[in-house]
């Protein structure tokens, strides 16, 4: 088949299916995948149609092949958890990939550091073409996964994790959500509510700190001061968290705390239980806000929360990474690198007290 025929047919079969595959075109017309690539970057050239990995589509059309073909690229995942959280960053994800037509492999570490870092090398071992990974900590508390993720011959993209403070800021692609803002939303909310004595009660953890400081952000802002108090794990025993809870609730009854920010709202959910019992109001005597908004509203005194852009971290972490990969596949320059800081939402469901 002359050169000029076989070009013909690969616009026909776009113009059909909108997207083509080298390896079974090049079967087809009886020719090498050499010659066909070789087609496709002439008629890339000529404007005339788009090169992916593994083929082509159409050009104008977003990076599509269908769902019977081979992906675009393989992007790797690592996240800490598949439970609290993560699902709907995971759900983001997938979905920006799905739609370009390329994969997602999923690894949880378990909040494991050294699990991590084995999940993050043996998906590099696999041959992916990026990798989304959230660590367990910040860069400033772990330099060992960052050095790894900088090392890394593809694309990363950092997930929900802050580089401020490292030499990793300014190397690697960021996107995550700015929970100080989220703090700072949740303590305005409770100063329109009419709120002088606040406390923060937060669990251990990578976004504890940000929420924390969003609060005293705002509180200091207001002449006020803001107290920190340190909630028990998620695996310490049941008593233990009651104990706090209830210390917290007396001390909201001698008029010490009249507003509180809560992370994560599942145990929003319990001192919402432990007021009532103790005669508290909600809002009147105790204003609550909880952080995440995983199950707030299904309190049986809807609270009003904080909730994190969860799916669209995970999705513009997605297309960020695939950007980068189809980018170096098509042999493009290296743009600069991005740090995405996406803003939460105060959901209000209780009044106000004001």
């Amino acid at each position: 088949m002359l050169s000029a025929e076989r070009r013909a047919q690969l616009l026909r079969e776009l113009r059909v299916h909108g997207a083509v595959r080298t390896e079974e075109f090049a079967v087809r017309v009886a020719a090498s995948g050499m010659t066909i690539r070789r087609d496709l970057a002439d008629l890339e050239a000529a404007g005339l149609l788009r090169r992916v990995h593994g083929g082509a589509v159409a050009a104008g059309e977003r990076v599509a092949l269908s769902r019977t073909s081979a992906p675009v690229a393989t992007i790797g995942m690592v996240v800490p958890s598949a439970t609290y959280y993560f699902p709907d960053v995971i759900r983001g994800a997938r979905a920006a990939l799905g739609e370009a037509g390329a994969r997602l492999v999923l690894a949880v570490s378990d909040y494991a550091p050294d699990r991590e870092r084995e999940q993050i090398g043996r998906l590099l071992a696999r041959g992916v073409d990026g990798l989304l990974v959230t660590p367990s900590a910040h860069a400033a508390d772990d330099a060992a996964t960052y050095e790894l993720l900088a090392s890394a011959a593809p694309p990363v993209v950092v997930l929900e994790r802050s580089l401020d403070g490292s030499p990793w800021h300014g190397a690697l692609d960021s996107v995550r959500c700015d929970h100080e803002v989220g703090g700072v939303l949740a303590a305005e909310h409770l100063l329109a509510s009419g709120c002088s004595r606040v406390v923060v009660a937060t669990r251990t953890g990578p976004t504890a700190p940000l929420v924390r400081a969003g609060v005293a952000r705002a509180l200091t802002g207001a002449g006020l001061g803001a107290e920190e108090l340190g909630l028990p794990d998620a695996d310490a025993p049941p008593a233990a968290q009651q104990r706090v809870l209830q210390e917290l609730v007396r001390r909201c009854t001698a008029r010490e705390v009249d507003g509180v920010v809560v992370l994560p709202d599942e145990v929003a959910i319990g001192l919402v239980d432990i007021a009532e019992d103790a005669g508290v109001r909600i809002p009147e005597d105790l204003a609550i806000v909880a952080y995440d908004d995983e199950v707030a509203a299904l309190c049986a005194t809807p609270l009003t929360a904080v909730a994190p852009p969860r799916y669209e971290v995970g999705e513009a972490g997605a297309q960020l990474c695939l950007q980068r990969v189809l980018s170096r596949m098509r042999g493009g320059a290296t743009r600069a690198w991005s740090s995405l800081e996406l803003s939460p939402e105060l959901r209000v469901r209780t009044p106000t007290r004001a």
